[in-house]
């Protein structure tokens, strides 16, 4: 009988507490909130998972005397703990599905609670309380709490409270940004004078200061400025790396060796027997004083001549650029390789594209992948799907249709997380995701919020376009010109140049002021330098043409010309009834102005055409020659080409030949070097330095 009794009183109380759990749910169904409440903690001990959830539930809403989101945040995890079978109350379905909402729920309330608060107190706080929280969320908790941290860290300026912040955060996302800044400031504090003495004891003894490498070069620049042969030797012994060491050896060397005569090479070679790179770099001071020029030979075979016309690498390739950095790029049977002035291949690679050299790097395609390779021709990046030319000491490359930037050394330094990812110009790029914004070369971004935006210019304005009208802001978000302009351009010295309605004017952001009203009329298939040298302003309305001054004031007003033109040699070239003339910076005529076709000044001389004479003109308007027959045009400085019956020939700006017109072509490769063609493919190197040719 008393078994019985047990039995009944255990299920009477579970009967009681299920109806207690069902009771505070139908409760909870009608927003009665107290008694909901109540009956919850009762069946805290027999369902904890399932009243945690209800209680969760009340202290998350906002619309009851009980919302407290840290009891939220205690209730939900418990509910979490316990949780065991999915069961439904009324209309609440308490799953794991539904409890992990919730906790998503609580966690972004929880959030902005601490948030606001803004400390690095209640960002731990929430830290603790809601471990449930999303990783994400978590991750940008740490991140504010970790940068208040830095920040306080940094105010000291001292690399001990950098330390201090490490080792109190050391899993910390700033961790390299906070390293970066110990090793400065242990540089700066170890090294504050930039003495002699203080740059050796600080290479002896932090050699794993990425600083030790500035130290190395200012220690370096030291030392060669006391032209000591001894000192230099003591420094490549004793102080030097891999960073400095060939450039200290080549310093050695022109210490030394004043007048490269046997003499000195062997009284050189015989003090420093350790020279590495006594071979070599005579050679490569013999062939760095050689200029190899590319050409291509009646076959369509390139090789280098160098400046008398010599063929110093034969002609064997089907392509080949110019020497950079002591290499070029060459093609040859659908292959491209690197060579120096020797015409010896520089590594063992074949490439499908090569860019030439610049600070030691090239850009190389293999296997349908750029990389980034060093002159010993090693790679120094892993394959991407583009690679960009270097901007601001960056690479801009794809990868899987994403856009992010390495350094010369490989290292990603923007992720890849972009759809689009612009050139870096003065800190800057321009990214877009669903819209378009700004990331700088140390990955801060703005936020992206335009239709488009432009390069960074050097006062650090961009142009903003937004609902298909433009503005500038600066890169501080601050907004000079709100979007509302039809058209805005870049000119130069800080002139941007606005067009609303089809009128321009002109905008100076140095000054933030307009030069002129927008009431000109604006022709797109002009240049921004047809309207602006920086200095002046043209201002067209109608058929006529005004030039005014950075102060708006006239210089030239409307009525007087068809147009004008930005003084060239201080001589401005004007237009009126389809006529030519020119006038001085005194509004003077220097010439008539009934000149068919006329060019700007260059070098004191410009060409004129009227009927079928063709004339040079000096700065007093005086002709210097006339050419009845043949067509004059402008080669290079005091230089022309003169054309008779198709045929090209070389004169001064007295009419004395230089060359006879009895070329088919004739094209500038280098200063004061020309390649002439002939009508039977006869190659000839011109200079006009020396007025000599030669057949190539």
């Amino acid at each position: 009988m008393k078994k019985i009794s047990c039995i009944f009183l255990i299920f009477t109380a579970s009967s009681f507490m299920a109806s207690n759990i069902n009771d505070a749910y139908e409760a909870l169904t009608i927003y009665d909130y107290f008694k909901a409440k109540k009956l919850f903690y009762k069946s805290l001990k027999k369902v904890p998972s399932n009243a945690s959830f209800g209680l969760a539930t009340i202290f998350v809403r906002t619309d009851n005397p009980f919302s407290n989101i840290d009891s939220a945040a205690k209730y939900i995890s418990i509910s979490k703990l316990y949780f065991k079978d999915t069961i439904t109350y009324f209309k609440y379905h308490i799953s794991a599905k539904a409890i992990s909402k919730l906790e998503e729920e609580i966690g972004i309330m929880g959030f902005k609670k601490y948030n606001d608060q803004h400390t690095i107190l209640a960002y731990n706080a929430f830290l603790n309380q809601y471990n449930f929280a999303s990783n994400d969320l978590k991750q940008e908790c740490y991140n504010l709490r970790d940068s208040i941290a830095y920040d306080y860290s940094s105010i000291y300026k001292s690399s001990d409270s950098i330390v201090s912040f490490l080792l109190k955060y050391p899993q910390t996302y700033l961790y390299n940004k906070a390293m970066y800044y110990f090793y400065n400031l242990q540089y700066r504090e170890k090294v504050p004078s930039f003495t002699e003495k203080q740059l050796k004891l600080f290479i002896r003894n932090y050699s794993n200061n990425p600083y030790i490498f500035k130290a190395e070069s200012a220690l370096f620049d030291l030392i060669k400025q006391m032209n000591d042969a001894d000192s230099l030797y003591q420094f490549i012994e004793k102080y030097s790396s891999l960073n400095t060491r060939e450039e200290a050896w080549k310093s050695l060397y022109s210490l030394s060796v004043k007048n490269y005569t046997k003499e000195e090479l062997f009284g050189f070679i015989q003090k420093y027997p350790d020279y590495p790179y006594s071979q070599s770099l005579l050679k490569e001071i013999y062939l760095s004083n050689i200029l190899l020029i590319p050409m291509k030979n009646m076959d369509e075979k390139y090789g280098y001549i160098d400046t008398l016309g010599g063929w110093v690498i034969k002609p064997q390739f089907d392509d080949a650029d110019s020497f950079s950095e002591g290499f070029s790029a060459v093609c040859k049977n659908d292959s491209c390789f690197y060579i120096n002035k020797d015409g010896q291949k520089t590594s063992d690679f074949y490439f499908e594209e090569t860019e030439n050299y610049v600070n030691g790097i090239a850009i190389v395609k293999k296997e349908s992948k750029y990389y980034l390779i060093n002159r010993s021709g090693q790679f120094v990046s892993k394959g991407y799907d583009d690679i960009s030319e270097s901007s601001n000491n960056l690479f801009v490359c794809k990868s899987k249709n994403n856009y992010g930037a390495i350094n010369f050394k490989g290292e990603v330094i923007i992720p890849f997380s972009y759809s689009k990812l612009g050139n870096f110009k003065n800190g800057y790029a321009y990214y877009l995701t669903s819209h378009y914004g700004l990331v700088n070369t140390n990955n801060f971004t703005l936020k992206a919020q335009w239709d488009w935006i432009s390069d960074v210019d050097t006062n650090k304005i961009v142009i903003v376009k937004k609902e298909n009208k433009f503005g500038l802001m600066r890169i501080n978000e601050e907004v000079i010109l709100s979007p509302s302009f039809d058209y805005i351009a870049p000119c130069q010295n800080g002139i941007f140049l606005v067009v609303k309605n089809g009128l321009y004017g002109f905008y100076n952001v140095k000054e933030l002021c307009y030069i002129t009203s927008i009431s000109y009329i604006y022709n797109s298939a002009y240049e921004t330098s047809d309207y602006t040298n920086g200095i002046f302003f043209k201002l067209f309305l109608d058929d006529e043409v005004a030039l005014v001054n950075a102060n708006g004031k006239f210089s030239i007003n409307f009525g007087v010309y068809n147009n004008l033109f930005f003084a060239k040699c201080d001589i401005i070239r004007i237009q009126k009834n389809n006529k030519f003339g020119y006038i001085d910076r005194k509004l003077k005529a220097i010439s008539t102005n009934d000149f068919e076709q006329a060019t700007d000044f260059e070098n004191n001389f410009a060409v004129v055409s009227k009927g079928l004479k063709s004339q040079i003109i000096n700065k007093e308007g005086q002709v210097t020659y006339i050419s009845k027959e043949g067509k004059i045009s402008k080669l290079d400085g005091k230089l022309f080409l003169i054309t008779t019956n198709e045929l090209i020939g070389v004169i001064n700006y007295t009419g004395e030949i230089i060359l006879p017109t009895n070329f088919k072509t004739i094209e500038k490769i280098k200063a004061n070097l020309y390649k002439c063609a002939k009508l039977d493919g006869n190659l000839f190197l011109f200079n006009s330095n020396t007025k000599s040719i030669v057949k190539l």
